[in-house]
């Protein structure tokens, strides 16, 4: 074992909103989800809501304090910052539709004393009975501040946003400023920058459980906008600044191994793999996320689709 580090399995850490559904559980064979289960936040080190290590010596441990005590030996030299985890990976079961959402970027972000936050889908599933769902992102051609606060105001926004139809298989990358929505049935895989920043522009009119409409952050949301920002286009795998998402197909062994620069996330979306290091071995079924610190050196072997984050696509395998 390097540097006492090893591999990290985690603990559920499930959220529950309005939009939810049972497939969490169901699908990934998870235990003592709420109901309804929105989120699984499979790997997270933000302070509201940190990952708590379920195996080895740091079982019971949260990964924000062991990344505050391991620093660059966990996430690794090309991490924006030594003693924070830069990423927050996600499971997401939306039932019915989200919010129509921005996130502030960089430049953004202290204009509104937000969290600067890009992310990326990769489409699960959705629905059974049904081959597509739809995401909502961009704007479409010309749109302006304007144009959306009257969409707000008319409750018709569908005709400001451009809605994709989309399959299982199917990658959307979502920079910080552009207006996004997931939709109905739609099962995601999510990696985001470690941000819980979220400014709600429209709710497709529903209500909350007290009967009241939802929040809006229309002002936030507003100047946080990026009309600059092209319609995102699918796309298999996503390479950015803050990020490198790869979708592997295993069959038999690869080495992980970032010489000291990046931490690997790894979930297992088909089949089932295992996970090898100097000081012992973890079988990861179907469903399993997985850390491994940027000085642990381990090779991964099986028959899996493999989804594969890293901070730089020249780490990835």
């Amino acid at each position: 074992m390097e540097n006492n580090l090893y591999p990290f399995l985690f603990e559920g850490n499930y959220k529950t909103a309005l939009w939810g559904g049972e497939r969490i559980a169901k699908i990934f064979n998870r235990e003592n989800t709420p109901s309804p289960c929105s989120e699984s936040w499979e790997i997270c080190a933000h302070s509201s809501s940190p990952s708590v290590i379920s195996n080895g010596s740091l079982a019971g441990r949260d990964l924000e304090s062991v990344i505050k005590e391991f620093g660059v030996k966990i996430v690794g030299t090309e991490s924006p910052k030594e003693n924070e985890f830069p990423l927050l990976i996600k499971l997401i079961d939306a039932k019915t539709r989200l919010s129509v959402q921005v996130h502030p970027n960089e430049k953004t972000a202290p204009l509104t004393k937000g969290e600067p936050k890009t992310e990326m889908w990769y489409v699960l599933g959705c629905d059974e009975g049904k081959t597509s769902v739809s995401i909502f992102a961009g704007l479409k051609e010309g749109v302006n501040g304007n144009d959306i606060e009257s969409a707000i105001e008319s409750g018709k926004f569908s005709d400001v946003i451009v809605e994709h139809d989309a399959q299982a298989g199917d990658c959307f990358f979502i920079p910080g400023g552009l207006v996004h929505a997931i939709g109905d049935g739609a099962l995601i895989y999510e990696v985001q920058q470690s941000s819980n920043t979220t400014y709600r522009l429209y709710d497709w009119g529903r209500v909350g459980a007290d009967g009241k409409a939802r929040e809006l952050h229309v002002k936030e949301s507003v100047s946080t906008i990026d009309y600059s920002l092209p319609v995102p286009q699918k796309q298999k795998d996503v390479s950015c600044p803050f990020f490198n998402f790869k979708t592997v197909d295993l069959k038999g062994d690869i080495e992980i191994n970032t010489n000291g620069k990046s931490f690997t996330a790894l979930f297992v979306a088909e089949g089932s793999a295992k996970i090898t290091w100097q000081g012992g071995e973890i079988s990861l079924p179907f469903g399993t996320s997985i850390l491994i610190p940027a000085l642990c050196t381990a090779k991964l072997s099986g028959e899996a689709k493999c989804f594969i984050t890293t901070l730089s696509d020249k780490d990835t395998p």
